[in-house]
């Protein structure tokens, strides 16, 4: 977990707020792009995006309402139940991509934040693990959340891709990303 080096931890906050800068200058889309990192809560490891970097479109209040709402959510990353995964720990854990065009398409135990997205009217949702720069260790989670429907991420990714590029210089980890969008 990046939270036992705590010096390496910041360096790779730094760098996610600079990947997600990158990424909000690349893009018109009206988007949410939020990092779900883990922390000690208690006696177990969970998910937060409270206190991570996070770019938001200003002309959405309903992004904005959903922002405030995923700040009270944590979601647990120890033991082997799936019961409080979610998106981002589900991501995390299985250290591979997980998207859809409209999250109205799950159910309320695939995504606990589904009566919160169908409130504030999003949709699409596109959600990344981020890799320390050797690639072996998942870091967070970076959670893309649209109010449009979206069948075809690949445009997403590829900002995103050179966003992380950018900020963590491991292009080897986006090519392994982008495969699974083009397959």
């Amino acid at each position: 977990m990046p939270i036992d080096n705590p010096d390496g931890y910041c360096m790779i906050k730094e760098r996610m707020t600079q990947a997600l800068r990158y990424f909000k200058e690349s893009t018109e889309q009206h988007v949410l792009a939020q990092v779900w990192a883990p922390v000690k809560n208690g006696g177990q490891h969970v998910l937060t995006t409270s206190g991570q970097p996070f770019v938001l479109d200003p002309h959405s209040n309903g992004l904005h309402q959903y922002r405030m709402v995923s700040l009270m959510y944590m979601f647990s990353v120890d033991g082997e139940s799936d019961r409080e995964l979610g998106l981002p720990g589900r991501v995390f854990r299985q250290k591979s991509p997980e998207w859809t065009p409209n999250v109205q398409y799950y159910s309320s135990k695939e995504y606990s934040r589904l009566d919160h997205a169908l409130r504030y009217n999003v949709r699409g949702t596109l959600a990344l693990p981020v890799f320390e720069p050797s690639g072996q260790s998942c870091v967070g989670v970076l959670e893309l959340i649209m109010n449009s429907q979206k069948i075809n991420y690949a445009p997403e990714v590829d900002k995103v891709c050179k966003a992380l590029e950018v900020g963590f210089h491991f292009p080897s980890i986006c090519t392994l990303i982008t495969c699974y969008f083009l397959s």
